[in-house]
């Protein structure tokens, strides 16, 4: 429910079989047999500071003032709300969500209630209940003859044709598929709201992936979604996924032309929403294996300092900036009741700020920059959690609050008994002239306005539409483009919806081409670009390369992404005509994907890329270049590539002379055998740059001469190179390369020493010589250097000698589940607050950067390879000692981890960061390894972390107390 941005994903305990059929209860119960609603805070003192007193302590502009419109009892966990016509507030109440062990409690149910102010004094006198029979309720909105609820895994429509706020019947489900995540409960489907076109948008964060479908829908006709916004039409009973990608989106609005935006957590938290974009997430690739970049946040600015705790936000330490990383509840203010200068600007509810922050929207290239404009209110109840924010009717501004304290980071329990809606008013404001719709932007007499009526009624015709593609208002001229192509079907996560059936429309397509053309604004561009998406394949090339040919736009933030999201089926579907395109381009980006796609291909259809390298003898330097890296991207981790016909002539360009690292590596994979001789000078060579030398040793290792033992143990002596050499000599399956390895092991810098460990747990044979190194009298390598990865990856190996080895001189690996229990008591009574306050937190960064940093990121330092410990609960001892100790018992889809059999031998353990038709490439303990497809034998995927039980196993206890608190520390220390 709130933005997810834990140290490790939550245990879901219950069965997957409840939570996939119970999105509503088919029993029909009263209000007056409505479980009873109780706490379950760690504390019982606890409580919110008055309503009444949270509401006048808030701070505000001046001339503005909070009043409470409902309180605790009349409303309680208020979680989303709506506006009827008659201007009541509909207020869904969720008592379900429950805490981080339990995250449903099912015992319990979720209604909607009606609050209505009758007598215009700020605060509602009548409260009624629509419905208390339903559970895990996110969001409500009321139109189309009924009340629309998200309940996830389902959409649920309960009809009231009458309006008389009595249900006509049960609960329909429209819709199905939104997941919740067994690991995380934070981010799963919300935020109903109808645009401006006539749809039901609505929002999902990408841990709870899902596939969508009205019920019944076969599996592979579901419309996948991975967070991002969708869209259903009631009529049409369609859904579409609008964008991909971004971690937790809790609020959303259109500006006065009809643009959505919508707020976010974690990475980023302002986000155009472009039909078709794929936006960047908080961890690995993108699904589809040719969306090679993705689209970042609109604004300029972060509310949190990155390089420090965003923990300090929590007691201003961080008000300059904006409070804190967490935003909940989104409004575009459009009313005129408020002063002039809050018109059009942005307010979203910040968790951990305890305010609402404001940012300004302009145009900016093909699309929108957001700046931050002064925070607009700030609460002093610490209960105080706004969730939605909303313009009434009356042109002032409602919040939701839904007091408590134990969510996100919190997990202190769950304070179901209290909840609020605050009025926050103007005094000097007159009665808005504006008259009051949903969404705003419909209100008014403008061209938009009308235009988007008309279209709902079905007052508008194609042609209608073509003839406002030449009216003087760009965003006029966008709305034509979008509803043209309204129904026509959206791409989907992996690509074009199959079997889909295109509508034969030559004189809208030929319309699109002419905007193409002659169009001035980037904005038009812009969904040009986005509806390429909504075309038959075929033709995508024409359009896109008239956009591409325009230089003004090469470096522009979004238009080079959107077109080449728009192309990437060309890749397959026609190859030829995105060569065609690439032929026109003048933007460095989308010629480098384009070439890297077709560069993919070359095994089979080589005659594109052939074309491409072509037409890049003619272009500038620049976009050579372009061709250049886009090849070398497409073949990193290829052992051998066919070389492309024209390969020769472009290797004597301008760029290429420019750039002889690329041309070299390029020769290498096109089978030079020049090139061959050429590293293994470079390579051997006292006379070249140490950096040299490693790179084209790892082009050795990739190309793999005969020779390639004798110079990587010729090279194990020197200390610059001996890792890398090293990585060469665990491809010979060989216990005298183990054996020459083990007892090198002190030659190794200290810093490549972990690395070379988990080359030794790789293989059976050699593993049985880092056991026997393990405290060796002679060259020994010690006992605290293996960690409880290496066990379990020398347990993975499946030797029983080695098992009974391991045992014998490091110890034994994972206890029983009420041992763990037990473990994790015993630690916590021996770490008390005293023990802690003795840390030595400098020592405890050294112990991070050891165990922790290659795949954990804190304080800006490490890998983000798993979660970023920066936003953890880490002032929870206890949940740190749960994950620490029991790391398994909890893992998120992203985070599981996976065992690679390699065609050599070799086992590889770790994260499978991203995957695609030629290579894997997996994040191990120490480092990150790009594998062919073709050298792996066998994948398994498991439940376990990678980060494994014992991992305290080898330190001592004042390593451990240095170590966790270090953890448990809010900023960052300086290193011994």
């Amino acid at each position: 429910m709130n933005p997810r941005c834990s140290f490790a994903p939550t245990n879901f305990v219950r069965s997957v079989a409840s939570l996939l059929v119970i999105g509503w209860l088919t029993c029909c119960c009263q209000a007056d047999d409505f479980p009873p609603v109780f706490n379950n805070e760690a504390s019982s003192d606890a409580s919110p500071m008055p309503a009444a007193e949270a509401a006048a302590t808030m701070t505000l502009p001046e001339g503005f003032r909070a009043t409470v419109y409902a309180s605790e009892p009349e409303v309680r966990n208020p979680i989303a709300m709506a506006w009827d016509d008659r201007g009541r507030m509909w207020v869904a109440e969720n008592y379900t969500y429950s805490d981080r062990t339990q995250h449903f409690d099912l015992s319990l149910r979720d209604r909607v209630i009606i609050l209505n102010d009758r007598d215009g004094d700020g605060h509602a006198e009548s409260r009624k209940v629509f419905t208390d029979n339903v559970q895990m309720l996110t969001s409500v909105e009321i139109g189309r003859g009924g009340v629309w609820l998200m309940c996830p895994p389902q959409l649920l429509f309960i009809p009231d044709a009458d309006g008389d706020d009595v249900p006509d019947g049960s609960p329909e489900v429209v819709l199905d598929g939104f997941t919740v995540s067994q690991s995380n409960y934070h981010n799963f489907a919300n935020g109903l709201r109808w645009g401006p076109d006539g749809w039901l948008y609505g929002r999902c964060g990408h841990s709870c992936p899902g596939n969508l479908g009205v019920p019944g829908t076969p599996e592979d006709r579901r419309i996948p979604i991975d967070g991002g916004m969708w869209r259903y039409h009631p009529q049409r009973q369609t859904v579409e996924v609008l964008n991909h990608g971004t971690v937790n989106p809790w609020g959303s609005d259109w500006d006065a032309n009809g643009e959505l935006f919508f707020i976010n957590t974690v990475i980023g938290h302002l986000w155009h929403s472009i039909p078709g974009a794929h936006f960047i997430e908080s961890f690995g690739e993108s699904p589809n294996p040719l969306v090679f970049e993705r689209m970042d946040m609109i604004a300029d600015h972060y509310h949190y300092d990155r390089t420090g705790s965003w923990t300090n936000s929590r007691d201003g330490a961080a008000d300059e900036l904006g409070g804190g990383h967490a935003h909940i509840g989104m409004m575009i203010y459009q009313s005129d009741r408020w002063p002039q200068q809050y018109r059009d600007k942005l307010f979203t509810l910040n968790m951990h700020g305890l305010r609402a922050n404001v940012e300004r929207i302009n145009r900016h290239g093909a699309g929108y920059l957001a700046s931050h404009e002064p925070d607009f209110l700030i609460c002093k109840d610490p209960f105080f959690r706004g969730i939605e924010i909303s313009v009434g009717p009356d042109g002032d501004v409602y919040v939701l609050d839904w007091s408590d304290t134990g969510e996100c980071h919190d997990h202190t329990g769950v304070h179901r008994t209290s909840g609020r809606v605050y009025k926050i008013s103007y005094e000097g404001g007159s009665k808005p002239t504006r008259p009051f719709t949903k969404p705003a932007c419909l209100a008014g007499d403008g061209e938009l306005p009308q235009l988007w009526r008309d279209y709902q009624a079905g007052n508008t015709t194609p042609e209608q539409l073509r003839s406002l593609l030449s009216d003087p208002d760009e965003h006029v001229r966008v709305w034509a483009i979008r509803l043209l192509t309204d129904h026509w079907p959206l791409d989907t996560l992996l690509g074009p919806q199959p079997d889909v059936t295109y509508p034969d429309d030559p004189n809208t397509l030929a319309a699109l081409k002419r905007s193409a053309q002659r169009d001035p604004s980037g904005l038009v561009h812009l969904t040009l670009a986005s509806t390429l998406q909504r075309l038959p394949v075929r033709q995508r090339a024409l359009i896109a390369s008239e956009l591409v040919a325009k230089p003004e736009f090469a470096e522009d933030r979004d238009l080079p992404m959107m077109v080449w999201f728009g192309l990437m089926p060309l890749v397959d579907q026609d190859p030829a005509a995105l060569a065609e395109v690439a032929a026109k381009c003048r933007w460095p980006d989308t010629l480098r994907w384009i070439t890297r796609g077709l560069a993919t291909r070359v095994e089979t259809t080589p005659q594109p890329l052939d074309g491409v390298l072509t037409a890049a003898l003619k272009m500038p330097e620049r976009l050579q270049a372009s061709v250049l890296r886009g090849m070398a991207e497409a073949y990193r981790g290829w052992l051998k590539v066919p070389m492309p016909e024209n390969w020769p002539s472009i290797a004597q360009s301008r760029a290429a002379r420019a750039h002889p690292d690329i041309v070299r590596e390029l020769n290498l994979l096109f089978g030079d055998g020049r090139a061959i001789d050429e590293l293994r000078e470079l390579a051997m060579s006292s006379k070249v740059s140490l950096k040299t030398r490693q790179s084209a040793l790892e082009s050795l290792i990739s190309a793999r001469p005969d020779d390639l033992r004798e110079i990587c143990e010729s090279l194990l002596t020197q200390r610059e190179l001996n890792a890398t050499a090293a990585q060469g000599l665990s491809l010979f399956d060989d216990p005298a390369v183990g054996e020459k390895l083990a007892k090198m092991y002190r030659r190794f810098h200290v810093n490549d020493r972990p690395a070379l460990i988990e080359i030794l747990v790789s293989r059976p044979s050699f593993a049985a010589a880092l056991l026997d190194r393990i405290d060796a009298p002679k060259d020994p390598i010690p006992h605290s250097d293996i960690n409880a990865f290496h066990a379990r990856q020398i347990l993975g190996l499946g030797d029983d000698g080695l098992r009974e080895k391991l045992t014998e001189s490091w110890g034994a690996l994972r206890d029983s589940p009420s041992e763990r229990r037990e473990k994790i008591a015993a630690m916590k009574a021996r770490l008390s607050g005293d023990v802690l306050a003795e840390a030595d937190l400098s020592a405890g960064r050294a112990l991070f950067k050891k165990t922790c940093s290659q795949c954990h990121m804190l304080f800006g330092d490490g890998e983000k390879i798993g979660p970023d410990l920066t936003g953890a609960q880490r002032s929870s001892l206890e949940y740190l000692l749960e994950n620490i100790l029991d790391p398994s018992a909890v893992v998120g889809k992203d985070y599981r981890m996976t065992i690679v059999l390699m065609e050599d031998g070799r086992v590889l353990n770790g994260l499978v960061v991203s995957k695609n038709d030629k290579t894997m490439v997996i994040q191990t303990q120490s480092r990150q390894e790009t594998i062919p497809i073709e050298s792996i034998e066998n994948v398994k995927e498991t439940t376990l972390s990678p980060m494994p039980d014992g991992l305290l196993t080898t330190l001592t206890d004042d390593q451990i107390r240095d170590l966790i608190g270090y953890l448990m520390s809010p900023t960052q220390v300086a290193l011994k």
